[in-house]
């Protein structure tokens, strides 16, 4: 199970990998001459970065499960050494914290 959590993971750092190439290339795709446009692109990007950083941190959070993985830790709440619920895990994959702890 934990290599098939470890591809899950990895696949899914790769989706969120090449939506973050595909914000920057709309990016640098520059703006447009209309300045009733550019106030449309401006909030658009507002909404872009917000998806970036969601992107970066969920990335984050996996390759930090990764590790946890590979270092045979994975589901075992960081706090008190009590194993996480499967249904946390499937509902929160990087969950590093049992329900109990996390409240």
């Amino acid at each position: 199970m934990p290599s098939s959590l470890k591809e899950s993971f990895t696949q899914r750092i790769v989706e969120l990998q090449k939506r973050i190439d595909s914000i920057h290339a709309d990016f640098a795709q520059g703006r447009n001459a209309d300045w009733a446009e550019q106030a449309r692109e401006r909030e658009n990007d507002e909404v872009l970065n917000a998806l970036e950083s969601e992107a970066k941190v969920e990335i984050q959070q996996l390759s930090d499960a990764i590790l946890r993985i590979d270092a045979g830790t994975y589901g075992v709440c960081g706090s008190c050494g009590e194993d996480i619920a499967k249904q946390r895990l499937e509902v929160q994959p990087s969950a590093t914290q049992c329900i109990k702890c996390a409240s």
